[in-house]
C-alpha cells in the first residue's frame, strides 16, 4: 500500500489523496492545485507534499511537506515548519484543514539513525 494524505475536518474524512512515487501534490486555494481548498485561511499556493528517493536507504521513498510562503504557515503536529520530513501519523495543518499522513507500508518502521564519525559531514 502506498502512502497517502487523509483530509479531515472536525473529525470527518473529506478525502484521501495517494502519494505516487517521486510525485508532488500541490495544496492551495487557487485553481490548478492538486488539492484546492476554498478557505480564506489557505493561501493561493500554500504548500507542496513531495515524494523523493531517500538519500540514505536504497529503494525507499521519503515524503516531505514544504510551505510555499503562505500567509498563515504550515504546521506539522502543531509546530510551524518550512520543510519537514513526514512520518506515519503526522498531522499536517493548512489553514483550518487537517491532513493525516498515513504510510502503512512503513508502519512501525523506525528510521535508522545516521551516524557520522567526528570530522565527517
Amino acid at each position: 500500500m502506498m502512502a497517502k494524505l487523509v483530509h479531515c475536518m472536525d473529525g470527518t474524512v473529506l478525502g484521501e489523496y495517494p502519494l505516487t512515487k517521486k510525485g508532488k501534490l500541490r495544496i492551495g486555494r487557487r485553481p490548478g492545485n492538486d488539492i484546492q481548498l476554498d478557505d480564506l485561511t489557505v493561501s493561493g499556493n500554500h504548500a507542496t507534499v513531495s515524494v523523493q528517493a531517500s538519500p540514505y536507504v536504497e529503494g525507499r521513498n521519503d515524503v516531505y511537506v514544504e510551505d510555499r510562503g503562505s500567509t498563515n504557515g504550515t504546521q506539522v503536529n502543531g509546530k510551524a515548519v518550512h520543510f519537514h520530513l513526514l512520518k506515519h501519523g503526522d498531522v499536517l495543518r493548512i489553514g483550518s484543514h487537517e491532513f493525516r499522513y498515513v504510510d502503512e507500508e512503513n508502519l512501525g518502521f523506525e528510521r535508522t539513525q545516521i551516524f557520522m564519525p567526528d570530522g565527517q559531514g
